[in-house]
């Protein structure tokens, strides 16, 4: 099993975006910068971020050489701005956050404190105080009772880690110290009282505070922004663009750019002034972000051979020592700077070992091989994914030894089994609910298995089954082995019977369809509208987990028109798959449950939009004969077009 963790050790091979990054944010020419790191959730930004932070640290490098001095004139800060979601300001909580940090930098933490303390105040602290109650509340309601209100600046520090900088400002004069750094306490005292941000004065403090301490480059990273809200997203945005980004800095920002421009469109068209409704709002959020970011760094997914060596690392990691580890790993970058498309596989490892793999080992790592390409295919070659689907793996292997069936279960059929049980799960239940009992088999598979190997049969033929007539579903029936033969009954009981919900936590919600989600039904007009226009940018697999989160809200509260809502929008919007998710689930719903509103939406579809009536007309008759139901008299009285 692996930890679902960020980490700085290199097993995909992208190191070599990192050494990009570190390049850039080196080069005095280049700065100020700021350098977005765009790729789907999963993708690895926070894993690149991380390893730039190991390369550019001091320690890291060998003593006395170039790059050690290089790397001894950089600050590097990491800020996850998710931290900051409950603040009730987003840009006080990163510039001080990243004040703070540069405070208690190891190298230039004593050449800054007096700048930095200087900055904080000019941060107006009264903003730190409405912070929410997960964060603030329960701290500052003990110390008004202990304390007293004067006592709630203290306890809102200490929830930030700020109280070695609140030291009494009642305190005299400290006493003599052979300690040479500045006193924080009469810093504190002096500096001057809270007041509103200053933008201009703000920058030149903090540009000053990097050249008097002989900072040649302050390098910020800033992960998890798109796991905010459209409002923090937007104000952190700002806090960079308009107070941190000065001469001899550079950001690195990680995030799902079509999260960020989401956010930023969401905004200006809850803004926008109804006389201005010809505004592109989606072409501001493009041009909001390129004024942000200058470099825009998208992340590849992985490829075929990049998941298969990727997975052999992963079995590598869990099966050899360190050193051992170390080796392979230093091997693998080896073979991929001499040939970046192969596969560092069995016997790249049996010589970097000089020793032949044994037993669980050589199996796990014939596995990574055999399984890669569906697994790649399946998963979009996203590391969290196929990490995620690893362990899965691994728990239904085990099951299956507990429960004595390791020797009637094929790990082939078994990873063939979960990576459609992954991707496509309608069809996986519909195989479940076919299965034959007598003999294990699926007859449908069968027929489906031919027409998917027959290159010149007919594609309509009466045995194609519904959702089998994807490219995916095409490729998947003709990867080996073969299931029509195969009694599948165990492999079924293994995935249904006991770890239906341990297989399900591997497909998470990602960050852009959950704000979709919830823009769709936010209830307000322009976020809804922001929202159709971002469901054009999903992928298949987005779209899919997207109309099944909105299928669940309608079935369960299927009376409720606000259910309707987004798929009525989407529908309207003439979105891919949205009226035929509609009509799919007015017409296997009680008519007497669905709301009288909803009549009248439907047939107002209809008659709008010409595209959609051969979808719809169906569904309306199949309403209209429902004449005892609310929504089946509401149609019954509307006026119909041919």
């Amino acid at each position: 099993m692996w930890p679902d963790n960020d980490t700085s050790t290199d097993l995909i091979g992208f190191q070599v975006h990192a050494d990009l990054l570190c390049d850039v944010v080196t080069d005095p020419a280049m700065l100020p910068v700021t350098i977005g790191v765009f790729g789907d959730w999963g993708g690895g930004k926070t894993s690149i971020m991380r390893m730039l932070q190991r390369r550019l640290d001091p320690a890291q490098q060998p003593a006395d050489s170039p790059k050690r001095r290089l790397c001894d004139s950089i600050a590097v800060v990491y800020v996850n701005t998710w931290q900051f979601e409950g603040y009730d300001d987003a840009k006080s909580a990163i510039l001080s956050s990243v004040l703070l940090q540069l405070h208690n930098h190891r190298t230039f933490g004593s050449k800054v404190q007096a700048g930095v303390i200087q900055l904080l105040r000019a941060v107006n602290w009264a903003r730190f105080v409405r912070l929410s109650l997960n964060h603030v509340a329960a701290p500052a309601a003990a110390a008004l009772m202990t304390g007293g209100a004067a006592a709630i600046p203290a306890a809102v520090a200490a929830s930030l880690g700020l109280t070695h900088l609140l030291a009494s400002r009642e305190t005299k004069a400290p006493e003599a110290s052979s300690d040479t750094s500045p006193d924080l306490s009469a810093l504190w005292q002096s500096a001057p009282d809270e007041q509103e941000l200053d933008i201009n004065a703000f920058r030149q403090q903090f540009q000053s505070l990097l050249v008097d301490a002989d900072i040649a480059s302050l390098v910020v990273l800033i992960d998890d922004l798109d796991r905010c809200t459209p409002d923090r997203i937007v104000e952190n945005l700002e806090a960079v663009k308009l107070f941190l980004s000065v001469d001899r800095t550079a950001f690195v920002i990680g995030a799902d750019r079509r999260i960020v421009e989401h956010a930023i469109h969401s905004k200006y068209a809850v803004s926008t002034p109804p006389d201005a409704a010809d505004l592109d709002t989606n072409q501001l959020a493009r041009d909001y972000l390129e004024k942000v970011v200058q470099i825009p760094y998208t992340l590849p997914r992985l490829s075929a051979s990049e998941v298969a060596t990727y997975m052999t690392l992963l079995f590598c990691q869990r099966h050899l020592n360190p050193d051992d580890l170390a080796t392979c790993i230093t091997a693998s970058q080896d073979a991929r700077a001499q040939d970046r498309y192969g596969t560092f596989a069995y016997g790249a490892i049996k010589a970097a070992l000089a020793r032949e793999p044994q037993g669980a080992f050589a199996a796990d790592l014939a596995l990574a091989s055999a399984a890669a390409p569906m697994v790649a295919d399946g998963l979009k070659g996203n590391p969290r994914q196929v990490k995620r689907f690893l362990n899965a793996f691994l728990l239904r292997r085990k099951l299956a030894q507990v429960a004595g069936l390791d020797d009637s279960i094929r790990t082939d059929v078994l990873i063939k089994l979960m990576v459609l049980e992954y991707v496509e799960p309608t069809q996986f239940t519909d195989l479940f609910r076919r299965l034959r009992p007598s003999d294990g088999r699926v007859p449908l598979l069968r027929a489906l298995e031919k027409t998917a190997a027959d290159d010149e049969a007919d594609p309509d033929t009466s045995h194609t089954h519904q959702g089998w007539k994807t490219t995916w579903a095409t490729q998947w029936l003709t990867t080996e082995p073969p299931l029509a033969n195969l009694d599948l009954r165990d492999y079924f009981w293994v995935a249904r019977d006991r770890l239906e919900s341990t297989f399900a936590g591997i497909t998470m919600v990602r960050p852009i369809v959950r704000a979709v989600l919830s823009d769709l039904f936010s209830g307000r007009t322009p976020k809804r509208q922001t929202a159709v226009d971002t469901v054009r940018q999903l992928q298949p697999d987005e779209a899919k987990v997207l109309y099944e989160l909105i299928a669940q809200r309608i079935t369960t509260k299927p009376a409720d028109t606000k259910s309707w809502t987004p798929l009525r929008a989407l529908a309207d919007a003439s979105v891919n798959g949205a009226a035929e998710r509609l009509a799919s689930l007015v017409l296997n719903l009680p008519a007497a449950r669905l709301p009288a509103a909803l009549g009248m939406q439907l047939v107002n579809l209809h008659n709008a939009k010409g595209d959609l009536r051969t979808t719809l007309r169906p569904v309306i008759d199949h309403l209209r004969n429902a004449s005892s139901t609310r929504i089946g008299a509401a149609i019954q009285s509307a006026q119909l077009r041919p």
